[in-house]
């Protein structure tokens, strides 16, 4: 007889209640080892995976993705005495293809050598048309991006950066950072010029506050920096940059960014930003510009392209420079076409003659 255990949401601490199922890692006939985990949860606290108490089979989930698990309610079923169903053979790449199509590939028949499952068969399997839930940190973007278009007005605001000189410090940092595993990019620089331009143009690290009729200045320089993860791109905040100097930065940013794409950030980590940088280089292609959406209700944001070699009148001359574009959106109601211009031009103006950096 089989024993069917009841694995119910457990106290995940912090007074929390209930959580979202994000993601099941494990289907109704897979194999489970103990401690292994089998759903992602997202509550008001955290983003947690939680293991399963024993092995065995995948018997029941009581929920869909996009659903909401409450503590100490059933959330799935764990038959300990089956045997896991033969797995379909695939690899790892068409299994990540069928699981961002919401596709189970135990239902596909493998064409491929030995019944294994290509990717041309998921594509098959799928029809003409496929879904991917809107849920979790995705749902989140969605709302968060609404709100702003329809409330703030945007003003897009472009100036390009002779970055040789960056260039050229980051370099001097990289040799040491290496021995301390630390990968330096150009994001800390970015960072703090833009927290040194802060000061300069208080305005910018600012917020409106309808009910009151009030421009709400920031004391802290909390800036957020957009990062794409496996669950959708997030924008943790790094805290308090006035206070730090670029070394400070540059290993704070680390810290954040790995936390982030481990999933180890905490509600704290994603709150209180004042400004937002978002860095589409490192996407890669060819890139100039963008119009960034601000995130509500800070009143800017910006966005980085990758450092290209372009074109540009030298004394008279066209020669070949390393550039580096840059795209702003600002709150209109708060920030004028004048304040929009010289703060872009005070935050170039350090960044092609980095050494304040420093």
């Amino acid at each position: 007889m089989s024993k069917i255990v009841t694995v119910k949401m457990p106290d995940i601490g912090e007074g929390v209640v209930e959580g979202q199922v994000i993601e099941w890692l494990k289907k109704p006939g897979e194999a489970v080892k103990q401690d292994e985990p089998v759903v992602v949860l997202m509550t008001d606290k955290a983003t947690v995976e939680l293991p399963s108490p024993c092995p065995g089979v995948l018997h029941k989930q009581y929920y869909k993705a996009g659903e909401t698990a409450y503590l100490d309610q059933p959330l799935y079923d764990i038959n300990a005495d089956e045997l896991a169903q033969t797995r379909a053979q695939a690899s790892p790449a068409t299994r990540k293809l069928a699981k961002d199509l919401s596709i189970d590939i135990q239902d596909i028949e493998g064409t491929g050598k030995e019944g294994r499952v290509t990717k041309e068969d998921v594509l098959k399997s799928g029809g003409t048309s496929s879904e991917m839930p809107l849920i979790g940190i995705r749902q989140l973007m969605a709302q968060s991006m609404a709100e702003s278009k329809q409330n703030i007005p945007h003003f897009s605001y472009f100036e390009q950066v002779d970055a040789t000189r960056l260039i050229q410090l980051r370099r001097s940092f990289q040799q040491e950072a290496a021995k301390q595993e630390i990968h330096v990019t150009y994001m800390p620089f970015i960072i703090k010029a833009l927290s040194l331009s802060l000061t300069q143009f208080p305005i910018v690290n600012s917020s409106l506050d309808i009910e009151k009729k009030s421009v709400v200045f920031h004391k802290n320089h909390n800036i957020g920096i957009a990062i794409t993860t496996e669950r959708g791109l997030i924008v943790p905040v790094l805290k308090e940059v006035q206070n730090q100097n670029l070394e400070q930065v540059i290993k704070a940013y680390e810290e954040l960014k790995n936390r982030a794409l481990s999933s180890k950030l905490v509600p704290q980590d994603m709150q209180e930003g004042t400004i937002s940088v978002s860095n589409f280089g490192v996407l890669g292609g060819g890139g100039l510009w963008a119009t960034p959406i601000i995130l509500h209700p800070q009143v800017a944001i910006l966005a980085v392209a990758r450092i290209q070699k372009q074109p540009t009148v030298r004394n008279g001359n066209v020669v070949t420079r390393d550039i580096l574009n840059l795209s702003w959106s600002f709150d209109h109601r708060i920030i004028d076409g004048d304040t929009a211009a010289k703060f872009s031009h005070h935050f170039s103006t350090i960044l092609q003659n980095p050494s304040v950096l420093i």
